[in-house]
């Protein structure tokens, strides 16, 4: 009796030391399973995480690209419309028509366009125009997409690719959550216009240079401002605010005005052009736009100096050295301005040419 109570006893402690082994087991294996798991969690999320960082970029990207494309194009036909516009202010064809385009397309801003239209490439006009079209066109994009544009400082920068083509670019950034990205875009707008500078300077000798600045004043304002900038070695970009030169302190604005344009068909119009051209050079203090110069940004305690040159016709109703001028040349002097007028050439557009053409030109 003995014997098998204690039989039984040794049967239960070998069950019991069997389920204690299986348990040990069981605990052991369910930890290594635990530290697999955390193991390739581990591994796993981090993976995750940066596939969607990716897919996150990739998509902001895109949604980016095309509502920055979308502004600059829609940007860029708008642009294509007043560039003509400024060209029948200037010659004042179908005046109440040309007003009422003006109207529709520029309602806000009609009586500043109008003062810019003499020469429309250099103005503070041009500069505010992309800067609050594109930004319109932007929102509009944003909305349709139905996101959000973080703001940014984007650079508009107008070139001249040739006479009959300029170029808009936008230098924009894409952010995301961990970076930032520069990124570009590029529209471009048609100048219809005859004149080519290539095939002049290849076919023009030195008796034909007159000639070459009597057609530049026939040619569209973005054209002409073009040729008068290189003629006064413009070192900054073409639709850099204000100014187009940059030296050793000194700012320099050019500006090249038709007077024998209807528009400027009397003295208080000239002097308020005049005055305008002044102010807007007295005002600048620099500006955010990189110069691509090795002074960077341009900033107020930058500028030593303010240049203003006007470059009018020799043909015109007006004589340099009337008091008129001289007025003018007293009030850029009391707003620190140094202001020199230059004659380049007879301005055919508005006049019949002479068939020889003996006209003086004053010095």
């Amino acid at each position: 009796m003995f014997k098998d109570t204690k039989s039984q006893k040794d049967i239960k402690s070998q069950k019991d030391t069997k389920r204690q082994i299986v348990y040990r087991k069981s605990k052991v294996k369910f930890q290594e399973e635990n530290g697999g798991i955390v193991f390739d969690a581990a591994i796993i999320i981090p993976l995750i995480i940066i596939i969607c960082y990716f897919m996150l970029s990739a998509t902001l990207t895109v949604q980016h690209e095309i509502i920055m494309r979308y502004a600059l194009d829609q940007t860029a036909k708008e642009l294509s419309l007043i560039v003509p516009l400024a060209e029948g202010i200037a010659s004042e064809i179908e005046h109440s028509s040309i007003d009422n385009l003006i109207n529709s397309i520029l309602p806000e801003s009609a009586s500043e366009f109008r003062q810019a239209a003499g020469d429309l490439a250099g103005s503070i006009f041009l500069q505010n125009f992309l800067q609050t079209r594109i930004e319109k066109w932007l929102i509009d994009g944003a909305d349709r997409l139905k996101i959000k544009i973080p703001s940014d400082q984007r650079q508009i920068i107008l070139t001249t690719v040739s006479d009959h083509s300029l170029q808009l670019k936008m230098i924009y950034h894409i952010k995301t959550p961990w970076t930032t990205t520069e990124k570009s875009a590029i529209s471009y707008v048609p100048i219809w216009t005859k004149y080519d500078s290539k095939y002049q300077l290849e076919n023009e000798t030195n008796d034909e240079h007159d000639d070459t600045e009597d057609n530049i004043w026939s040619q569209h304002n973005f054209t002409r401002g073009k040729y008068f900038r290189e003629q006064y070695k413009a070192n900054l970009p073409f639709n850099y605010p204000t100014i187009c030169r940059y030296q050793a302190g000194e700012i320099t604005a050019v500006r090249s005005l038709d007077l024998t344009a209807p528009s400027y068909n009397s003295p208080e119009k000239v002097k308020l052009q005049f005055e305008q051209e002044i102010n807007n050079l007295a005002i600048f203090s620099g500006s955010e736009r990189d110069t691509g110069l090795s002074i960077g940004k341009i900033t107020a305690n930058d500028i030593s100096k303010r240049k203003l040159i006007i470059v009018i016709p020799g043909n015109s109703d007006y004589d340099i050295n009337s008091e008129m001028f001289n007025n003018i040349k007293t009030y850029a002097s009391g707003n620190g301005v140094t202001i020199q007028f230059d004659i380049r050439g007879n301005s055919y557009r508005y006049l019949p040419k002479p068939e020889t053409d003996n006209s003086d030109k004053n010095e």
